[in-house]
């Protein structure tokens, strides 16, 4: 399966796209004490490839349309730049190039949620930069998996072999959610996933998962990708799930109350496929949101864990964007 959708180039696999990204720094020359350049709407758990390899981040702005408000023409020294296809929908790229051509730096495109996508030329994302990153267990029903495409690039050491480990009980508890809405449909998985979701709140006072304190100095678990990955590509069907994600977005978009809650985008580009249909909304709307959209069984969630040194300045559009995701 991703042989049809991930670009040439040498390519490796992990468990998570964080570990990718931590070998596609070490590719572009990235070590101890250069500095990378990341957007400040950015999972606080991306800093903590770049502090594996030594490196320090700086952030640039994202506008409330999630372009990258990033000017070719910065004074910041930086030895390689993170460009964020968000959901994927494609990020315009021309001022990085710019920034890199005048610079030197590298280029890495980060397309986690977009593994489906291409832009309006028909270019596959992921496959515009000098590495690709991406995340196939934010796509398909997988316990992990990421992927690196490296261009032009190289890497001295060999690829990870993936990890015998067994199935998490969290995937399994999912996997069994997922069998149930195939049978009762999803408005009754959503009400059965509430009830776990609270049952977790009287356990540990947390209705989801939450981000650990470490989050940005440490990767959780190993590079290598499950043994089970391979498997679960083969039997991905990528049509079927780009139609299924469209599908969804449209419905989406017919259920949200866009008088409180605004789409960020206001189209679906016919070469996108969404990892969720995003949208913005004030601290007082979220819970009436969370109820309509669960009435279609829609899961509302907040998006992204921002990284300490951007959330106590963020502006307000990093604070009200959220998604529906359409893979839980």
């Amino acid at each position: 399966m991703l042989k049809d959708v991930l670009p040439i180039g040498e390519t490796r696999y992990y468990s998570l796209a964080r570990w990718a990204l931590v070998d596609a720094l070490r590719a572009c020359g990235v070590g101890r004490g250069d500095r990378v350049l990341v957007p400040g709407l950015i999972c606080r758990e991306v800093l903590a490839s770049i502090n594996l390899v030594g490196a320090t981040a700086a952030f640039y702005p994202v506008s409330p349309r999630l372009d990258a408000g990033f000017d070719a023409r910065s004074p910041v020294d930086a030895k390689a730049v993170l460009a964020v296809n968000y959901f994927g929908f494609a990020q315009d790229l021309g001022v990085f190039r710019e920034y890199c051509a005048r610079t030197g730096a590298a280029l890495i495109e980060d397309n986690a949620h977009g593994l489906l996508s291409r832009d309006e030329n028909g270019q596959w994302l992921g496959s515009r930069g000098d590495a690709g990153l991406f995340s196939v267990r934010k796509t398909i029903a997988v316990p992990d998996g990421a992927a690196l495409v490296l261009k032009h690039l190289t890497l001295p050491h060999a690829a990870t072999a993936p990890e015998a480990s067994g199935i998490p009980s969290r995937y399994r508890l999912k996997q069994a959610f997922r069998r149930v809405a195939r049978v009762l449909g999803p408005i009754q998985t959503h009400s059965a996933i509430g009830v776990v979701r609270e049952i977790r709140r009287g356990c540990t006072g947390h209705a989801v998962p939450v981000v650990a304190s470490d989050a940005e100095t440490r990767i959780p678990v190993g590079p290598g990708p499950s043994r089970l990955l391979s498997n679960r590509l083969t039997m991905a069907d990528p049509a079927l799930e780009a139609q299924r994600r469209r599908a969804l977005y449209e419905l989406a978009g017919r259920v949200v109350d866009t008088s409180v809650a605004v789409p960020v985008f206001s189209s679906l580009p016919p070469n996108v496929v969404p990892y969720g249909f995003p949208i913005s909304v004030s601290p007082e709307h979220v819970s009436a949101t969370a109820v309509q959209v669960g009435a279609a069984g829609f899961q509302l969630t907040p998006w992204p864990d921002l990284p300490a040194a951007v959330v106590h300045e963020a502006p307000e559009h990093y604070r009200r964007l959220m998604v529906l995701p359409f893979l839980w």
